[in-house]
């Protein structure tokens, strides 16, 4: 009889120790798969498909946008001391037009938008003209006003330019 309750013993002993030991692996491999699955694999994987930001384009060029570039403008500085012969502002523009009817307008009425581009260049000390700001500053002008003039001259054709931009921009001492 004393050998029975040492083998049933031994077997309970046995059976216990392997559900302890499925256990000490079980439990830390269904621990590390459910910190994988959720916080790990979305990490590397990126956002989801239907989480992805949508790029909107505002500066995209449209189909048919059509360059126009004016002449060489030659612009006397402003100047704090009247025995100096002032700098010249040498500036090269270009306008981008949204449509090629746009840009046939403005090339046909070229003096009206040379005249506007070199309003908004006169008048101002060496300064302004090499600080950036400023330099924007007329490009944003230049454009709303070559804007403003385009639907003067054909108010019923949708017609505008983009962007002005500086193809040149120097300051020259004399």
């Amino acid at each position: 009889m004393a050998e029975e309750p040492v083998e049933g013993k031994k077997k309970s002993s046995f059976i216990m120790n392997a559900v302890l030991f499925s256990a000490a692996l079980l439990v830390p491999a269904i621990i590390g798969l459910v910190v994988f699955k959720m916080w790990l694999l979305p990490t590397l994987s990126g956002p989801a498909p239907e989480e992805e930001p949508v790029e909107v384009v505002d500066d995209a060029f449209p189909i048919g946008m059509t360059d126009v570039v004016f002449d060489e403008i030659q612009v006397s500085v402003m100047s704090d001391d009247p025995d100096v012969v002032p700098p010249l502002l040498v500036v090269k523009v270009a306008f981008s037009c949204a449509t090629p009817e746009a840009a046939a307008k403005v090339t046909e009425k070229k003096s009206y938008f040379e005249a506007e581009i070199l309003k908004y260049h006169q008048g101002r000390t060496r300064a302004e003209l090499n600080d950036p700001m400023v330099q924007n500053s007329i490009q944003e002008q230049i454009k709303q006003q070559a804007n403003i003039l385009l639907k003067k001259m054909d108010p019923m054709v949708e017609m505008t330019v983009l962007r002005v931009m500086h193809l040149k921009y120097m300051i020259v001492d004399l």
